[in-house]
């Protein structure tokens, strides 16, 4: 690992738990559990944009470590480890068939929002919180489109 990068990492790591901490202030207008803004996916769509996939999935890990055990409950980091895997996976796979990254970050922020409710139906044992699909999709589909907008400057900002 390359010093650079390894201080990139750590740099966007920071940048990603305070867009959580960020995220958990503003309120939403929606009464769905498993809506949030996703500001700190901008982060982690940025790394696998600037650095690789392995930097993108260590930063996501401690952004869903360090916001559930921050600024939420221990129960939210089961759904938001489920959905940031899935979601990252999804983007890796995404990428690599050369979406643009506007469509790279819909994908997982779809993904995400199907990962938190696989977890959520393992831990109550029902299939019934897929019911909420449809809303999660939209939401995360606009969500993600920001974030995707959002990465896109700053990635050509910072690094083109």
């Amino acid at each position: 690992m390359k010093t650079k990068n390894i201080t990139l990492c750590a740099t966007l790591s920071a940048v990603a738990i305070v867009f959580g901490y960020i995220e958990s202030l503003i309120p939403i207008p929606i009464a769905v559990p498993g809506v949030k803004w996703g500001f700190g996916n901008i982060v982690v769509l940025v790394a696998l944009y600037s650095l690789n996939k392995k930097y993108a999935f260590f930063i996501m890990l401690v952004k869903v470590l360090v916001t559930s055990l921050l600024f939420s409950s221990p129960s939210v980091l089961i759904y938001s480890l489920f959905g940031g895997i899935l979601s990252l996976f999804a983007m890796v796979c995404l990428k690599k068939v050369n979406l643009h990254i506007i469509n790279v970050s819909i994908g997982g922020g779809i993904s995400h929002n199907i990962g938190q409710l696989i977890a959520a139906s393992m831990m109550m044992k029902t299939l019934s919180v897929f019911s909420y699909l449809p809303v999660l999709i939209i939401c995360g589909i606009i969500s993600a489109i920001v974030t995707g907008v959002c990465s896109k400057i700053i990635i050509k900002r910072l690094f083109e």
